[in-house]
This record gives structure tokens, C-alpha cells and sequence, in this order.
């Protein structure tokens, strides 16, 4: 990674008088799609508060904007007009400490991404504004001569409702004038009011309590484990990278749990715990409370599950170090740690990580950098970790830690497939696992179904002429969601009605065509109508709380069977569940994408973990119609390095990572010929790397999303320095493509649909 470029000046019309040589110039990255910082010059009155880090309101043009200081330098040669900052917005403390600033400079390098959005992305969002929600305003009426000179209805009638009250809050004001801004701000030149600013803080843990635990013996992997993690720990650490491999259940979190320990009570710094999914930041969260929590330990969660406000009050409490162990998902990389001593990111493998827009970052990786930039362990964990990791272990480039037995030396499920290849209608519930979960239901143990398609069927169908519904932004078939009696495009939420009859033939007879997890769940309510079912999927999760309100019914053993797509898959540990069912196993396969394999072990080795984690054994069925699939094999068997043996081969034949890397351009634009002659042109421009493969350009998997149609191409080589040498060219890419075609660029790509 290479230092940003150096910035370029603001301009204005004339220089201030009093900006003189020998001021302050700070260099100021806008929270704007620019490519570089912009100069401005730091007025006298603002010289004690403008520093690296703190945010700033900047003129651009005829309006402000907001930016972070990203370095300060004396005004040396006037070689151009500067105009200068207008205002500081951190009041006590900056948004980011220098730390963070060089961390996000190294971020954006990477990602080849403006650095002022690079910021934005990390930043939460009452950071990007002027006003930060989570402040109070209070005024007082303060009496004063000035009180004959008020002009204006509006004027006087506010200083009468603040007169009568002593003192109003802002939001008393708002709801009893219309536009009360202006207004107010005459009163306080006037010297007539004054304005008062408080934080508030929320406690995310208000009326959750939790039963304080004692931190158990460890097994000997275990106590092994820890032992390496804490002796690169402190003071005399060093960037220590650790890949965790340890089978389900086999107590990965217990190692963060006294790893944490040590460095967070014993050495007095901070912890960042990474999960991929919100949904399992609260059962996490409760371990590390009933864990730390009466050791005066300080513990925040950061995920994009919560309101403004609460990402808001967060960040400042961890700004000013009030906080000792931070948990959260993919942007709580980005978490302002002062005194971060130890970095850990579970379920590593988890694709969940990657950012799929904008700042199309991975949340490992960055992660493994942030540990790399302030020399502190960081250390991996999964059951199935990413192909990528593993090999960086095996080459030496991180330590392997193993854990092969699961805690209590309790054993791994038993795996049976089910074989549907001779069965040729849809089967949806096959007579074992029916049978199962009979069997499960009387004993009153708890189950799990995994089904990853939402909705109740994934299209509907004419079976007179064959005509299916499609959405009209998007080249997909609309997914039927009977509860709603809707169609809709889960990718931009299109949806419209079902029309009665063929819009093509006019026939009338429109079926479901598939099971998704709205149908599986209508299906076990018919067999098992005494049993209490609950579904766990995007859907039935999008309200605040509810992901909270399933965890917590599985734990207290309320529900009987979840169905769920692969959010059930990930890390959640139910001590009554005895049974997990795969309903479809072949799906993850028939995948175009040479990942497919090792989504499809990941999935079904995560899942086939849910069972068996209490005292009960486990079992697991998988019904599939491609039983002899190598890496079906592998899942089954609970064995991780013979699938490596199986698919790492192959990958080095081809030159996919871990044994290339790639980046994906995509033009995407609303007229078709555009972007298609943009794509041809791009790479006509990119022949002239040899060592770079150029693979394409070639429709996108999907073609059209969102009404915009999309090419890919995809460069691949066997080192890095070659394709940063194309990425150095992106501005000039850019620049010679037509206005309404955008260039989008993934480095490292896991999605390429």
C-alpha cells in the first residue's frame, strides 16, 4: 500500500487579512466524492482546535461543507488564494485520533476509494452532519437592553415563550414555531438568549441483565491457544497474526474470552471483537457481560442495527475512553480504540464482511491491517476457515492454532444424507427428516431447518405458455410472498400485485414455483400443528429487537423448530437443539462462481455445528440430489483439510486466490450500448499490462440491476504490484468514459453476480 496523493488547494477569491505567512494550513478531506484533500487556511481564533482528526465546516464554492483534518503545515509561499476554515465541530473531543486518520489514508489507498468517502463510510452518521443527534440544546433568556430592539413577530414571540419558560429545549421550540433557526439566531447576537449544548448518553444495556459467570478451566488446546496469543501481547508485542481453527463447539470463544482478559486487565488496553452478523452480536454480547461485567469492565456494541443516535452516543463514549471492549459487526472496524492491545474477528470465513457498496472493503482484512499499523495480535477464528486464511497459515504468514475437539469432549453430530436424485416431483420435507422431527418434537428437544431462498416461492409460473413474473429494474423473476400477497425483487424492492390471470396467454392457471422459507414454515405448521415454529430470515428480522426476540426464544427453549436461511448458520449456540435438517443442499452449488464450492462446505459444516453444542447428541440430514459431490463429502464428515486437499489444487491450476488476486470493473450505466462500447474501450486500455489477465468484458450474472445495465471485467495476476500499477491509472480510466457510465471498482471481489 502506497501514500495517499498529495493533495490539491482550495481556492477563493481573495485571501483573508488575517491569514498571514507563517498561519496554519490544514489539509481537509470533504466528506465528498473528491479525489484528493483540499487546502484551507486555519484562522487565528481556531488554531487551538483545528488538529488532525477533528472535523471541520469549510466553504466549497457558494455552500459549506463538512471534512476531517487530515495534517497541519505552516503557510509557507502564498502560491495560492486560501480560504479559511469556518468552524471546528468537535467541541472536547476529535471524531478520530491520528491513529485512525493514518488508518483510513491506508484504507482508502487500497480501495482505490476517494478518501473524504472513505471517511464518511467510518464516520457514524450524526458525525456527518452539523448537528450531532444525540446533542441537547437547552436556551435561557438572559435579560438585556437589547430587548427594545427586537424586530419582528416571530422574533418576539419566541422571546416570550423563552422568557415565560426560563429555559426551553430545542425541541419545545420546534414543535411550537415553524422554521424557529433564524429567529433564534438574532436573539443570540442580540446577546438576548443563550444556547446551551449537553450529551446524553443511552444505555443499550437498560433493563438487560445478566448472571455473572466464572471463567471455566480450559482444555489443554485452549490453555495452548491463549498461552501464544498473550506472549505477543503489551508492550514488547509485535503484529502477531492468528488463524484459530477450531471444529464447532470446540470453545473459540472462550480463547477470545481470556485472551481479552489479559490484555484488557492485566495490560490496561482496549478489545475489538468483529462478528459478520447483528444477529449474533447479542448472544456474544451477553457472554462478554456476565463475563466482564462485574470486573468493572466497560463493554459497547457498534452495528448498523442501531438508531443514529445510539451509533452516535457510542462513538463518543469510545472517543473518550469510556470504553474497554467494543463488539460489532462489519463497520465496527472502524471503531476510534485508542489503546487497542488486541483485535478479534470471528467467523472469519464469513462473506458477510465484505461491503458490497461504495467502500467495497473486507472487514478481516482491514482488520489484519489496523493490527499490522499499531503492532498488536490479531487473531482469526472459524470452523471452516476462508480458503485464503488458511493458506496464509500454512505458508507461515500466520500462526495456526488448532482445536480439534469439541468442549466436554462432547462429539460431533451424526450426518446422514438423505438422496433425493431418485425422487423426481419437488420434495420439500422427505419422509426421514419428517420422521426426525417427530421424533425430536416428542422428546422436546429443539431443531433447526436451513433453507437459504426467502419468500414463499421464488416465482410464479403460467403453466399454459410458461411466462413468469419479472421485475422491471432488474434481470430476475420476482420472489412470491403469499403472507403479503406481493411480488417483489428482493434486490431493489420492487414489488407489485399478482394479476389474476396470464398478462402473456391470459390462462388462469398461475402456480408457485420452489419453496422458499415462507412456504417451509406453512408446511411445518401443517404437519406439526402443536409445535411452535419460528422463521429467522431477512423478512421476519427487519424490525428493531427482532433478531434479540428469536435468539432469546431458542434459548429459552420457547421455540421448537427455526426455520431459517444461512443466518442460523453463524455462530448461535442452542443447547436444545438436538436436529438440524438441510432442506436443499444442492443450491450453494449451482453456483456460477468458482467460490461455489467453498460456500457450499462453509454452509453446511456451519450449520450441521448448531447441533449437539449441549448434552444432548446431534444429528443433522441433508437432503440433496448430488450425494457423491467431493465437497458435499468433506461437509459431511466434518473434514476441513481434506476439502483443502480437493479445492486448493484447482485453485492454483487457475490462478484464483490464494494464488492470484483479482479486481473487478464494472461499467454500469442506463443505456446499454454505452456501457457495453465503455467496456470494449476499457479494455483496449488495459492490454498494455502483460501481466495482468483480462477476463472479459462480459455481462454481469445480472445483467441489469436496479434499471442499470452492468459488464464486468475481470483482471487477474499472480502478484499485487501489477495490478496496483492499473489501479494508478484509474483516474485516467474514469475520465475517458462518457458522463452516464460509471466505472465501479472491487478490489479483492467475492461477489462478482
Amino acid at each position: 500500500m502506497s501514500d495517499p496523493r498529495p493533495s490539491r488547494p482550495a481556492t477563493a477569491d481573495t485571501i483573508p487579512a488575517d491569514i498571514a505567512p507563517g498561519s496554519m494550513v490544514a489539509e481537509v478531506a470533504l466528506l465528498a466524492p473528491l479525489p484528493n484533500p483540499l487546502s484551507y487556511a486555519v484562522p487565528e481564533e481556531l488554531s487551538a482546535q483545528v488538529h488532525p482528526g477533528v472535523r471541520v465546516q469549510v466553504p466549497l464554492g457558494r455552500r459549506t461543507a463538512i471534512g476531517v483534518v487530515i495534517s497541519l503545515h505552516p503557510l509557507q509561499e502564498q502560491k495560492w488564494e486560501l480560504k479559511p476554515v469556518s468552524a471546528c465541530l468537535d467541541r472536547e473531543v476529535a471524531a478520530l485520533d491520528p491513529a485512525s486518520v493514518a488508518f483510513m489514508q491506508r484504507v482508502s489507498t487500497y480501495y482505490v476509494h476517494p478518501l473524504g468517502l472513505t471517511l464518511k463510510t467510518a464516520l457514524p452518521a450524526g458525525l456527518t452532519q452539523q448537528n450531532p443527534p444525540a446533542e441537547k440544546q437547552e436556551i435561557s433568556y438572559r435579560p438585556g437592553e437589547a430587548e427594545g430592539e427586537v424586530r419582528g413577530t416571530k422574533q418576539q414571540a419566541l422571546l416570550d415563550f423563552i422568557r415565560t419558560q426560563g429555559e426551553a429545549r430545542m425541541e419545545d421550540l420546534r414543535a411550537s414555531f415553524p422554521q424557529p433557526h433564524a429567529p433564534l439566531k438574532r436573539l443570540e447576537e442580540k446577546g438576548l438568549v443563550k444556547r446551551h449544548v449537553s450529551s446524553t448518553s443511552r444505555d443499550p444495556f437498560a433493563g438487560l441483565d445478566v448472571v455473572p459467570d466464572a471463567a471455566p478451566q480450559l482444555a489443554p488446546e485452549q490453555a495452548s491457544a491463549v498461552e501464544a496469543i498473550c506472549a505477543q501481547s503489551g508492550e514488547n508485542g509485535d503484529f502477531a497474526p492468528f488463524l484459530l481453527h477450531g471444529v464447532t463447539g470446540s470453545g473459540k470463544t472462550e480463547v477470545y474470552l481470556h485472551a481479552i482478559a489479559h490484555v484488557v486487565q492485566h495490560l490496561k488496553q482496549q478489545a475489538l471483537v468483529l462478528v459478520p452478523e447483528i444477529s449474533l452480536t447479542p448472544q456474544l454480547v451477553k457472554r462478554f457481560r456476565a463475563r466482564f461485567e462485574h470486573q468493572e469492565v466497560r463493554i459497547g456494541i457498534l452495528h448498523s442495527g442501531m438508531s443514529v443516535a445510539e451509533r452516535h452516543d457510542i462513538w463518543r463514549e469510545i472517543n473518550h475512553n469510556r470504553i474497554d471492549i467494543v463488539i460489532g459487526a462489519r463497520s465496527a472496524v472502524f471503531a476510534p480504540l485508542q489503546r487497542l492491545g488486541i483485535v478479534v474477528v470471528d467467523e472469519e470465513h464469513d462473506e458477510s464482511y465484505k461491503q458490497g457498496e461504495g467502500l467495497r472493503y473486507h472487514a478481516r482484512d482491514i482488520a489484519l491491517l489496523r493490527g499490522q499499523m499499531l503492532q498488536i495480535p490479531v487473531v482469526l477464528g472459524s470452523a471452516t476457515p476462508a480458503l485464503t486464511s488458511f493458506a496464509r497459515a500454512r505458508d507461515g504468514h500466520m500462526t495456526l492454532l488448532s482445536l480439534t475437539h469439541r468442549a466436554m469432549e462432547r462429539p460431533m453430530p451424526v450426518v446422514e444424507v438423505v438422496d433425493l436424485s431418485g425422487i423426481k416431483q419437488p420434495c420439500v420435507l422427505g419422509e426421514k427428516l419428517l420422521g426426525a422431527l417427530e421424533q425430536t418434537l416428542e422428546a422436546g428437544e429443539q431443531a433447526l431447518l436451513l433453507l437459504n431462498r426467502r419468500g414463499y416461492s421464488p416465482y410464479l409460473i403460467c403453466r399454459d405458455c410458461g411466462t413468469t413474473f419479472r421485475c422491471p429494474n432488474c434481470d430476475i423473476t420476482l420472489t412470491w410472498y403469499r403472507s403479503q400477497t406481493l411480488l417483489k425483487c428482493n434486490y431493489c424492492d420492487y414489488t407489485e400485485a399478482p394479476s389474476e390471470s396470464c398478462p402473456a396467454c391470459g390462462g388462469a392457471t398461475i402456480e408457485p414455483q420452489g419453496v422458499g422459507t415462507e412456504q417451509l414454515e406453512q408446511t411445518l405448521q401443517e404437519h406439526f400443528p402443536a409445535a411452535r415454529i419460528a422463521r429467522m430470515d431477512r423478512d421476519s428480522t427487519r424490525t428493531k429487537g427482532s433478531q434479540q426476540r428469536l435468539v432469546d426464544q431458542m434459548e429459552s427453549q420457547s421455540v421448537d423448530i427455526l426455520v431459517g436461511t444461512q443466518m442460523i448458520a453463524k455462530g448461535h449456540d442452542f443447547s436444545g437443539v438436538t436436529l438440524v435438517g438441510v432442506i436443499d443442499a444442492d443450491a450453494a452449488l449451482n453456483f456460477p462462481d468458482f467460490r461455489a464450492a467453498e460456500r457450499c462446505f462453509s454452509l453446511l459444516a456451519q450449520v450441521a455445528g448448531r447441533a449437539g453444542r449441549g448434552s444432548m447428541p446431534g444429528r443433522v440430514l441433508v437432503q440433496t440430489r448430488s450425494p457423491e459431490n467431493p465437497a458435499l463429502e468433506c461437509a459431511l464428515q466434518h473434514d476441513y483439510h481434506a476439502f483443502c486437499r480437493l479445492e486448493l489444487p484447482m485453485r492454483e491450476m487457475l490462478g484464483y486466490p490464494p494464488y492470484g488476486y483479482l479486481v473487478n470493473m464494472v461499467c454500469s450505466g442506463l443505456n446499454r450500448a454505452e456501457v457495453e462500447k465503455s467496456a470494449e474501450h476499457l479494455c483496449q486500455q488495459l492490454q498494455l499490462h502483460t501481466e495482468v489477465e483480462i477476463l472479459g468484458p462480459a455481462p454481469c450474472p445480472l445483467f441489469r440491476l436496479r434499471n442499470r445495465f452492468r459488464v464486468q471485467v475481470l483482471l487477474k495476476a499472480a502478484k499485487r504490484y501489477p495490478l496496483r500499477q492499473v489501479l494508478e491509472r484509474l483516474p485516467e480510466f474514469n475520465a475517458r468514459l462518457p458522463k452516464q457510465v460509471n466505472l465501479i471498482l472491487d478490489v479483492d471481489p467475492l461477489d462478482m453476480m
